[in-house]
């Protein structure tokens, strides 16, 4: 199996989002999400309906992919960036941004 296109990654994220249960929060996210005032239904729904401003990147320390969603939601510009095996359906937050001030 070849990698996948970046709209199947879209596509991917999207769809493993639609359940709660497979977003897991690093520490590092926690606090960002804390700092810029961003909550979980925030960080679900700009995973659910957001797209890539860039390509994926590959992670330097792990096989999977780190993929930064954006979406404007609840007044802010959002990025969530995820770690991402494909095909598995976990999706691990690495960090969260406000776009307009970082």
């Amino acid at each position: 199996m070849g990698s996948p296109s970046d709209r199947q990654l879209e596509r991917h994220i999207r769809q493993s989002a639609k359940d709660s249960t497979h977003v897991v929060y690093t520490t590092h996210a926690r606090t960002r999400m804390r700092q810029r005032h961003v909550n979980d239904p925030m960080v679900l729904e700009v995973l659910r309906l957001g797209s890539f401003p860039q390509p994926p990147e590959p992670d330097m320390k792990h096989p999977g992919l780190l993929c930064r969603m954006q979406r404007f939601v609840a007044g802010v510009q959002v990025a969530v960036v995820v770690y991402v095996e494909y095909p598995a359906t976990d999706l691990v937050v690495v960090t969260v941004i406000d776009v307009k001030k970082d």
